[in-house]
Parts: C-alpha cells; sequence; structure tokens
C-alpha cells in the first residue's frame, strides 16, 4: 500500500520538506505506521511522517537543537498550524523565525 506523506531533510541549517508517496515498507509499526527512515546510514537525518503536523514538529525540533533553543508546548501547537507554502512539492524551512514569527521562546 501507499501512504501520503513528507520526507523531513535537514542540512546546512535548514530544513526541506518534501510531499512524498510512503510505502508500508518504509513505515515503522514501532510508530503505529506514522514515521518511516529512509534505507541510508543510521545518522541520516531524513525521516518520513505520515502526518504534516509531525513533520513540522520534526522540522523546527531539528532546527531548534541546532540552535541550542528549547520548543515551549505554546511553541510546539504554532508549528502545528503552520501552512507551508509548497514549490513542486517542496518546502524550505530556513529558521525557526519562519515557523514562528518573533514569537521563539
Amino acid at each position: 500500500m501507499k501512504f501520503p506523506g513528507y520526507w523531513v531533510s535537514t542540512a546546512e541549517g535548514k530544513v526541506l520538506l518534501e510531499r512524498a508517496t510512503l510505502d508500508e515498507t518504509e513505515l515503522d509499526p514501532a510508530t503505529n505506521w506514522k514515521q518511516a527512515w529512509q534505507n541510508q546510514a543510521a545518522e541520516s537525518q531524513v525521516k518520513g511522517y505520515v502526518e504534516l503536523e509531525a513533520a513540522l514538529i520534526s522540522a523546527a525540533t531539528s532546527l531548534a537543537r541546532a540552535s541550542g533553543l528549547t520548543l515551549s508546548q505554546a511553541d510546539i501547537q504554532q508549528i502545528a498550524c503552520f501552512e507551508p507554502v509548497w514549490q513542486s512539492d517542496r518546502c524550505e524551512i530556513k529558521s525557526l523565525s519562519h515557523l514562528l514569527g518573533s514569537n521563539i521562546s
């Protein structure tokens, strides 16, 4: 079976969200079939998600970790409501402020 989803990758201080079709063989039963990992090295920074909200939170968490910041529950709620601007099924997120505006805790 195929499921619509999102790949989240980090590189050079930014995050790339990509719309994708995930195969059930990529989905992890331990996550209730909601997350996937590409068959790459264990340290790979590419993760897959069936739900956009989870992909956005993963992206924000990666950006926060790289900046030495911690996301508050309010930040996470705001991030979950973010509406990506897609260009050819891709959305580049350059910073936490892209997701949160100036409300970084």
